[in-house]
């Protein structure tokens, strides 16, 4: 008597357009997000209390919550969709290695960054403002992780970004991506490290003590 087991359906997968076109937009929508938040770190190397502000006013915008819940949606899309892309780009051109291991990078740091700040808001009752995000940078050996950590974070945002938008372009290169990266990192720690006066209370301080 032939006793076959039933034939199992593989789970169909999303074509690789639809995948991209996920990928693509929420990740414009995480990159306005990011270039915002960007700009009032910057900000700290021209007046401390402006960056503040300015922080204050976008707060308005994307701590409203279907804007936040939006932003978390897109986060949710780009963690589930980015892998997946990065192993069917496996077998494509050199060049798209760039935008692969960018993009692994960003899958780390997202993670990381994301569960601190819900775990500041959350957990520790804290007002994750940029004295959250600088912290780290003043604190012993703490500071080993956190200088490296956001350096690449925003090298790898630009080069993961300008990659895309070269390539709709039709032009595909990472070195002007990489330059601005490069300069926007430099801004962004030296701003968090206290060159344009910023302090930090000892309430952020404290938990690397």
């Amino acid at each position: 008597m032939d006793i076959r087991r039933p034939a199992i359906a593989a789970t169909p997968s999303l074509p690789l357009s639809s995948l991209l076109a996920l990928h693509g937009a929420s990740g414009l929508l995480l990159a306005g997000f990011v270039l915002l938040h960007l700009a009032y770190h910057v900000a700290l190397l021209v007046e401390v209390e402006a960056a503040f502000r300015l922080m204050r006013d976008l707060r308005v915008v994307y701590r409203w919550l279907p804007v936040e819940t939006l932003i978390l949606g897109s986060v949710l899309v780009q963690l589930a969709t980015g892998p997946v892309l990065a192993r069917r780009q496996a077998q494509r051109p050199r060049r798209n290695r760039v935008a692969v291991l960018s993009g692994y990078y960003l899958f780390f740091f997202t993670i990381v960054h994301v569960a601190a700040v819900l775990w500041g808001r959350v957990g520790m009752g804290v007002d994750t403002t940029i004295h959250f995000a600088a912290a780290g940078l003043r604190a012993w050996p703490a500071a080993l992780f956190f200088w490296p950590y956001y350096f690449l974070a925003v090298v790898a945002a630009f080069v993961h970004l300008g990659h895309a938008l070269s390539r709709r372009l039709g032009r595909p290169s990472v070195l002007l991506p990489l330059a601005l990266g490069l300069a926007c990192a430099a801004l962004v720690l030296a701003g968090m490290a206290g060159v344009g006066g910023l302090s930090i209370p000892a309430d952020y301080l404290r938990p690397y003590r």
